[in-house]
């Protein structure tokens, strides 16, 4: 259990790196986090229509217009983001500490593989980008990761970790049989 929550922090941390190079940010000022009617993961059955919610924070100190946004999945873990929506956001003007909630419905797939990353709950990582201007007109944007349970997808379980332990356990007990042989080919070689 320790092990799978070390491995998802590093995917996360890997994550967020390598978006932050696709996506090329340069000190942007916005903060994206999905809300919802309360705690814990945000659900999207496969197959249907979620409506989901993403509020944009402007922490300053410039003043910044909302251009577009943009939502990925990676409907076959392999690392291969697909858009699976994209809206204009209209120039929305956001001042220094101002937010904004994006409302939108997320068309979950019919067929999409997701992550057994706790207590057997499919889970994929949902991708959300917003490309803005700041006062002035230089475009940027901001992209953000945001994990979502999918009740009807084909979980795909990482099995590396399983399969290290078991390759030390043949390990060991090869080493134990080898001695073991070796011993009463010892015992007999002196009768």
């Amino acid at each position: 259990m320790r092990r799978n929550s070390v491995l998802l922090v590093l995917l996360t941390v890997l994550l967020s790196s390598a978006l932050s190079m696709v996506f090329a940010q340069t000190n942007t000022p916005l903060e994206l986090n999905m809300i919802g009617n309360g705690t814990g993961t945000y659900s999207a059955p496969v197959g249907q229509k979620t409506q989901l919610k993403i509020e944009i924070l402007n922490p300053g100190p410039a003043d910044v217009f909302l251009i577009r946004g943009y939502v990925y999945l990676d409907p076959d873990l392999s690392g291969n983001w697909q858009l699976t929506h994209s809206e204009d956001l209209g120039n929305f003007h956001l001042a220094k500490l101002d937010s904004a909630v994006w409302t939108f419905d997320l068309s979950m797939p019919s067929h999409i593989q997701a992550a057994n990353l706790t207590n057997n709950l499919p889970q994929v990582e949902l991708l959300m980008k917003i490309t803005y201007a700041i006062d002035g007109g230089k475009q940027q944007s901001e992209a953000a990761p945001f994990l979502l349970s999918v009740p009807g997808a084909v979980m795909h379980t990482d099995y590396s970790p399983y399969m290290a332990v078991l390759g030390l356990v043949l390990m060991v007990l090869g080493a134990i049989i080898v001695k073991n042989v070796k011993s009463q080919s010892k015992r007999k070689t002196h009768h």
